[in-house]
C-alpha cells in the first residue's frame, strides 16, 4: 500500500528578491563608507619656475 503525504509541498523561494536586496544594501554601505572617508588632501610646496613667467616686451 504506496504511502501519501498530504502536507503541503515546501516551494524553494526566488533568490532575485534576496540578491536585489543584498546588492542593495552592499551599495548604500559604499556610499556610507565614502561619506565618512577623510578626502583632505595634505598641504604639498609646489614650486614654480619663474624665470621666463614676464612676456617679453615689444
Amino acid at each position: 500500500m504506496p504511502k501519501y503525504s498530504f502536507a503541503p509541498q515546501r516551494r524553494r523561494r526566488n533568490p532575485i528578491g534576496l540578491l536585489f536586496l543584498l546588492i542593495l544594501v552592499l551599495l548604500v554601505g559604499f556610499m556610507i563608507w565614502l561619506g565618512f572617508r577623510s578626502n583632505e588632501v595634505p598641504q604639498q610646496r609646489i614650486e614654480v619656475d619663474v624665470t621666463n613667467a614676464l612676456p617679453a616686451q615689444k
